[in-house]
């Protein structure tokens, strides 16, 4: 393979962070996040449409958080009061120290892009 087809080295030398989505309630105990906080894992924030369990324990430096979207999974966007909401959290847990990664992936009907940019505005 010519050495211009694959990104092979980073441009910057910078900590590798790992982070998990948990998709079953097993993982609704204490221990699982005490493990993922030992071992400097972020336990992802996902908004599932109730679809998986939601967890909003930050257990790294940083935190993850993934909308799926809020009523119906990949394909509902968020309302005012559901976005006012989740930047409060964001705020938190910056002000908590975390750094805050936000990925909408509630892009079927188009709602991820202008989502991002509605939460951005609103957590300044």
């Amino acid at each position: 393979m010519p050495d211009d087809r694959a990104l092979t080295e980073a441009e910057a030398d910078l900590p590798l962070r790992h982070a998990l989505e948990v998709r079953h309630h097993s993982f609704e105990r204490p221990d699982s996040a005490a493990l993922m906080r030992e071992h400097d894992v972020a336990l992802v924030v996902a908004d599932t449409a109730g679809r998986w369990p939601r967890f909003t324990e930050v257990t790294s430096d940083f935190a993850y958080v993934r909308l799926h979207g809020d009523a119906e999974l990949y394909t509902s966007g968020y309302s005012a009061a559901a976005l006012d909401t989740w930047a409060e959290r964001v705020r938190a847990w910056a002000d908590g120290g975390a750094d805050v990664f936000v990925y909408f992936d509630n892009d079927v009907k188009g709602f991820a892009p202008h989502d991002a940019m509605a939460l951005r505005e609103r957590v300044g």
